[in-house]
């Protein structure tokens, strides 16, 4: 297939420690990937190997073919479910880098928070906003006197954090509130992420679900949605 060459030498080049097989094995997984998500091989192979920098060390029990099958799945049902595209998905991970992950978020939490972002912003506009949230957590936690981190100085997941929120302002924030959280949170881009999340807690923790289970599910997911294609 068209792609497959310059997609491998891609993968070589972004993944030093890929053997041989591994990078044939990722080219094809990112040529699914882009199949089932109407996206370029090009960015599919360029989107996997800054994936593989920024998860594949959180993930080290994984082979990295396992991983590579883990990853394709993850992206391919955040196309599906939260009606983005593959460009856009890799354009939100790219913006948010190692943040998340560097703050031992899980994969499946990282890509419901950056996919619900995409129903009112572009992929990088979501990743620069979740990045500037998770940068901000703890020092906002610790200024409006909740703890947003736990015993071991992990931060909470973003639907427990949510959920302290909702019990010191109730349903709504006001104006005001925004305010205090801006200044607590020292941006306005994570404000902007509370905000846009704050009613959604039911709906993230779903999500987070079903994206964990997808993750699971090997090529299934990719390999399903490029055939509905076809």
């Amino acid at each position: 297939w068209v792609g497959g060459l310059d997609g491998a030498d891609d993968i070589k080049s972004g993944i030093a420690s890929l053997t041989d097989e591994g990078v044939a094995d990722f080219t094809t997984l990112a040529a699914l990937t882009g199949k089932a998500t109407k996206s370029t091989v090009g960015e599919m192979t360029s989107l996997f190997a800054t994936g593989y920098g920024i998860y594949k060390g959180f993930y080290d029990d994984l082979t990295d073919l396992e991983f590579g099958e883990m990853f394709s799945a993850g992206i391919s049902k955040s196309v599906q479910q939260f009606k983005t595209t593959g460009s856009e998905m890799a354009a939100a991970i790219e913006s948010l880098g190692a943040s998340a992950t560097n703050a031992k978020v899980p994969l499946e939490e990282q890509l419901s928070v950056l996919g619900m972002l995409q129903a009112t912003m572009s992929g990088s506009e979501a990743g620069t906003k979740y990045a500037a949230f998770i940068q901000s957590a703890a020092k906002g936690g610790e200024e409006l006197g909740l703890a947003f981190v736990d015993a071991n100085n992990q931060i909470k997941s973003l639907p427990e954090i949510l959920d302290l929120l909702r019990g010191k302002y109730g349903d709504t924030i006001d104006a005001m509130e925004k305010q205090e959280l801006a200044s607590a949170f020292g941006t306005d881009e994570a404000v902007d992420l509370i905000d846009l999340l704050y009613n959604k807690t039911e709906d993230l923790q779903g999500n987070i679900l079903t994206m964990y289970d997808a993750l699971g599910s090997g090529t299934g997911v990719a390999t399903e949605m490029a055939n509905a294609i076809n």
